[in-house]
């Protein structure tokens, strides 16, 4: 345990996992302490990586969190056991750490934080709160009949005890206009007044030296492989792409529970110049030699990825989902009808066909990069949070 005291911690559940919710917690973690803000990311399991600010619970407690939470008895009564439990020690660590403000990254999370205490409490939303729920809602119809009643019933109490939870908070932050709507629209509820947009940060404050040349005949995609990133629908698009640009590649960046169904279609299908890359931390690796990303998700809280790319000025083609895609995106690329496969490989063939234009795009995506800054970012925060 740090000995220092930081009164602003952002509470994750795995740091580990690298998806946007996790690199933006990191990323605005060390945008605060780079303007000398003490900020501490409170990691529920253990973090493996290389980010100085931050904390994890220890084995004895994470193992005795694991336990209560997988119990029978817990799941019937809707997490109330666990949540009680990582309620009290997450309690203890917060006060030794001076805790005056506890920013929560992981909205599953939410039923457990200490809001009976003098600690302020804010729930950032990094997705669309009504996407999310989808989410939950359309893994549950997969499963066999009584599990999936289960399921289903354990979802909806669920939901009510998270959003009867958020009306505690102290804040919300949402990342975009439009997901501040969506959010209004969802919980009408909610006290307007509490309601902040903050944009999630690139990890820069200056400039990149190198951009994409846009001739590496190469197209990228880079998040969670997985259901509702629309992975197997990239697949279906980049199988009618392929046929019309023979000398593309498509680079998957990125694991998940969708890599081995996503192998079996590659291999099913003959599919040719498919690289599953894995994991990559070198951002200027994956998008200097890219000349287009590709976004196919079903919801998009969003897209840190976007920012990434236009960083290294690589425009974006998106389907047009809910809810941050166009606020994001802006004039840096290109937003495409949902869910239109035929659509979406057309504009993409059409826009690695067309220099002068994908220049043009090039050009839009490293002028917008700019206002995603690092240090622009984290004096909003700041203020926020001496506000609080």
């Amino acid at each position: 345990m740090h000995k220092s005291i930081y009164p602003y911690v952002f509470l994750i559940e795995d740091l580990n996992l690298l998806g946007g919710t996790e690199i933006q917690t990191i990323n605005v973690a060390n945008g605060l302490n780079s303007i000398g803000v003490p900020a501490i990311i409170l990691s529920l399991n253990k973090y493996e990586g290389d980010c100085e600010y931050v904390v994890s619970f220890d084995n004895v407690e994470l193992n005795a969190y694991r336990q209560v939470f997988e119990s029978t008895k817990n799941k019937f009564l809707v997490n109330k056991m666990s949540d009680a439990y990582l309620r009290q020690v997450l309690l203890k660590k917060l006060h030794e750490m001076g805790c005056k403000v506890l920013v929560n990254q992981t909205y599953d999370l939410v039923s457990a934080l200490p809001f009976d205490s003098d600690i302020k409490i804010i729930q950032v939303f990094h997705w669309s709160l009504e996407g999310y729920e989808k989410t939950l809602i359309d893994a549950a119809k997969k499963k066999s009949f009584g599990v999936r009643k289960l399921s289903m019933w354990i979802n909806d109490r669920r939901s009510k005890c998270r959003r009867k939870c958020l009306l505690k908070c102290n804040g919300v932050i949402l990342l975009t206009q439009s997901a501040s709507a969506e959010f209004k629209r969802t919980v009408p509820s909610f006290d307007t007044n509490r309601i902040s947009i903050i944009p999630n940060p690139l990890p820069y404050s200056v400039d990149a030296l190198q951009h994409s040349t846009l001739q590496n005949k190469n197209i990228c995609f880079v998040g969670r492989l997985s259901a509702e990133k629309g992975c197997m629908r990239l697949l279906r698009i980049w199988k009618k792409v392929a046929t019309q640009l023979p000398e593309h590649t498509l680079s998957v960046y990125g694991d998940g529970p969708c890599r081995g169904e996503m192998v079996e279609y590659i291999k099913v299908h003959n599919l040719q110049r498919v690289r599953l890359c894995g994991f990559e931390r070198d951002l200027q690796k994956i998008y200097s030699n890219s000349d287009l990303l590709v976004s196919v998700s079903d919801s998009e809280g969003f897209g840190l990825v976007f920012i990434e790319a236009f960083y290294y000025g690589v425009p974006v083609v998106s389907f047009d989902c809910p809810v941050s895609p166009r606020e994001v995106i802006g004039d840096a690329g290109v937003l495409v009808s949902c869910f239109d496969e035929n659509e979406y490989a057309d504009v993409v063939v059409a826009k690695l066909s067309e220099t002068e234009g994908l220049c043009k795009l090039q050009m839009n995506a490293i002028n917008r990069a700019k206002s995603f800054y690092s240090n622009t970012i984290a004096k909003r925060w700041n203020d926020l949070l001496t506000s609080m």
